[in-house]
């Protein structure tokens, strides 16, 4: 009992390996940190991707001047393949069927506030929305923790020039 005692005296006061020790307690901690900041920035790229999209369809529908269904078929391709025809895919998995282009009317002056929102002659301008929402597929790390699918939502608004 006595030899043990000794031992552990003298394990006590030996410093040897101490950053060894902390760096196996530290480790797994800044793996984990450097995996969820590499997994954030992909998430942040993929929004920023659609937002380019969304935004680029809807630059093109107001602008537009052939029939509503042509018009809406070619800028839904614009969002998500960057080009009108043919193209390729701006974010895995990301479908024309998952980009939504609607049409209406609004006001050119605030009925509340008396702002005017547009400059017209008319009392009402057409604008262009178009948006979509796509199911980030895999959170990575985050799904051991219980997180599950992130959806990412964008939506864009055009005056319309066209038509």
């Amino acid at each position: 009992m006595t030899k043990l005692r000794q031992i552990i005296r003298l394990f006590r006061r030996d410093e040897d390996g101490t950053a060894l020790v902390e760096m196996a307690i530290v480790a797994p901690f800044v793996l984990l940190l450097s995996a969820g900041v590499f997994e954030f920035s992909n998430m942040l790229n993929t929004r920023l991707l659609l937002e380019a999209g969304v935004e680029d369809a809807a630059r093109y529908m107001a602008r537009c001047s052939s029939d509503w269904d042509t018009c809406s078929g070619l800028a839904k391709n614009l969002a998500v393949n960057g080009a009108v025809t043919g193209g390729s895919a701006r974010v895995t998995g990301w479908t024309t069927t998952e980009v939504t282009v609607s049409k209406s009317s609004t006001a050119a002056v605030d009925p509340g506030t008396g702002t005017q929102l547009y400059l017209s002659s008319k009392s009402t301008v057409d604008v262009v929305t178009v948006s979509t929402s796509y199911t980030y597929p895999d959170v990575g790390f985050w799904s051991y923790l219980g997180f599950g699918d992130l959806t990412l939502s964008v939506a864009h608004q055009e005056r319309v020039f066209g038509w």
